[in-house]
């Protein structure tokens, strides 16, 4: 059963898992051709994105006390301005670190890592590349040599976000040479939350943008 009232936002992906939509322009409209056990769920939105009728999408709900749910469902309808979709039995995402990666380059930077409790500063910022981001972390490399569960400070977005993150895996290529660091973000605010999702989309627009072009 939805909890209509305490959702606050929904974030809709393709079939390709990439990410499409972030709103939380939703309504429940009456459905007077309801189907037994599903919801009919109306978005409204300006710049919706092209979507054909009975394409699958992902769907994810999350609620003011940070559940998130996710259903597995079809376009009903998309137009500019408005897309209609209808979920039944949703699946509960325990792991924030579960939502989409995108795959994107961009650069930043590393001020300090934390190891052992020990604050370590660098004597100018470390360049880090970023390969994939989502909303629960990123896959990174650097001319440097972190462990495993090392906190790690990051900037990206020109210096407009600043997170902590904590290395879960250096990952390896079948020869063992070392491709980057996945990274889970620590403590993100609602703000910075919000903020994130904006730069995801932007990112996949651009790497969208890159592909047509080629």
């Amino acid at each position: 059963m939805i909890n209509k009232e305490k959702i606050k936002k929904v974030d809709i992906y393709d079939v390709k898992g990439e990410h499409v939509l972030t709103s939380s322009a939703i309504t429940f409209p009456k459905d007077f051709f309801r189907i037994k056990s599903q919801e009919l769920v109306v978005i409204k939105d300006k710049n919706m994105p092209q979507l054909d009728k009975a394409q699958p999408i992902t769907v994810i709900f999350e609620y003011m006390n940070g559940t998130r749910i996710k259903y597995d469902t079809k376009i009903d309808i998309c137009t500019e301005m408005q897309m209609n979709f209808h979920v039944d039995m949703g699946e509960i995402l325990e792991d924030r670190r579960s939502s989409f990666k995108v795959k994107t380059e961009f650069d930043g930077i590393c001020k300090f890592f934390i190891r052992n409790e020990e604050p370590v500063m660098f004597d100018s910022p470390l360049p880090v590349h970023f390969a994939n981001i989502n909303l629960g972390g990123v896959l990174f490399s650097a001319d440097f040599d972190f462990e495993k569960g090392d906190n790690v400070n990051l900037v990206f977005m020109d210096g407009g976000m600043e997170l902590m993150g904590e290395i879960l895996r250096r990952q390896m290529t079948d020869t063992g040479e070392l491709v980057g660091y996945g990274c889970k973000f620590l403590d993100v605010t609602h703000a910075q939350e919000e903020t994130l999702a904006k730069f995801i989309f932007q990112c996949q627009v651009t790497e969208r943008e890159k592909r047509m072009n080629r």
